[in-house]
């Protein structure tokens, strides 16, 4: 019994261990999904054409004057560099994982470390082949993986509650009729992330009917957003204050991507005219590559994200706290 026990506060270490991986890992892809806006804002994914070394340098031996010295190749090595730690953090996540934590987490261990593989040699194959379409899977991948790793944070953090909470992971309801509305919430919200990709990495030779179309596509995914959330906020209004936290953080966050989004729309093709008509006359000249068009539209792609983190941290705690014995 006392083998057994000592295990069991082993295992417990681990897997808070893991936590603050986790958390330290949320903390790297975080602002490497800035990183990685910019660097497509500012069109500098190419300034540096070979991979994985930086014009013929380890990655990690560039000169610093080299790095600081032209904007654009400090984005992208900058970009390189903390994919590499993002990479180093989830090695150890997983190793730890591997070590100490119950199935589902050596699975989510691996899984983390597969996505921080594949984007990264998407990344490098995109530099290497210049095509749009890696391009895209690349901005399509980042928010994916960024919600992963927001998903290990509430699953280690549960399993560090007690033993009771850790067993019952393995028997949480993340697809009971209380949860479906909040999973589909998360697909939705992915969903639109996926067109805003497709609308970031637009063909130059595409014809502006097919702009259009993704531009109406991604303006009603925006609007099945809220009526996603507000049909989950209707249907568990009379729940405790407690459980409608994470809806209340959604909220805020969507208000704050809508608000971002329209200042994209200005900061990217100026006020549509029926506005400057007929609501008010506003003098504002678009500069292509400057500080305010790279700044806003960034911040809304980073924003998005955090609105799909969100949501997947919403889904499995609900899920979690559906299960009998974590009642």
């Amino acid at each position: 019994m006392e083998r057994g026990g000592s295990v069991d506060r082993a295992a417990e270490r681990g897997t808070r261990w893991a936590h603050r991986l986790a958390w330290g890992l949320w903390a790297v892809t975080f602002p490497l999904i800035w990183m990685g806006g910019f660097v497509t804002t500012y069109n500098a994914g190419m300034a540096v054409p070979d991979w994985p070394n930086t014009y013929g340098y380890n990655l990690f031996l560039y000169p610093i004057e080299s790095w600081l010295k032209t904007w654009d190749i400090f984005l992208e090595h900058s970009h390189r560099l903390i994919a590499s730690a993002a990479g180093f953090v989830s090695i150890a996540l997983m190793v730890i994982l591997w070590r100490t934590g119950s199935a589902l987490l050596r699975r989510l261990g691996v899984l983390v470390f597969i996505l921080v593989c594949v984007q990264g040699i998407i990344g490098g194959l995109r530099v290497l082949g210049q095509e749009l379409l890696l391009a895209n899977l690349h901005g399509c991948i980042a928010p994916l993986f960024f919600a992963l790793v927001t998903g290990v944070i509430v699953v280690t953090g549960r399993a560090t509650a007690g033993p009771d909470q850790s067993r019952g992971l393995a028997q949480c309801s993340l697809f009971c009729s209380r949860t479906a509305w909040r999973f589909l919430l998360v697909m939705i919200i992915y969903t639109q992330i996926v067109i805003g990709a497709q609308l970031r990495h637009l063909p130059p030779t595409l014809s502006p009917q097919w702009a259009f179309f993704w531009t109406i596509v991604h303006l009603i995914f925006a609007g099945l957003i809220g009526v996603a959330l507000g049909i989950v906020w209707w249907r568990e209004r009379r729940e405790h204050p407690s459980k409608l936290v994470w809806l209340k953080i959604l909220g805020g966050i969507y208000a704050v991507q809508l608000t971002l989004g329209l200042f994209t729309w200005v900061v990217n093709y100026n006020f549509p005219i029926w506005f400057l008509n007929y609501f008010l006359a506003i003098s504002y000249t678009v500069v292509h590559g400057g500080a305010a068009q790279a700044l806003v539209t960034t911040a809304h792609t980073a924003t998005g994200s955090l609105l799909l983190a969100a949501g997947v941290a919403g889904w499995l705690t609900a899920g979690l706290n559906s299960n009998p014995q974590n009642m």
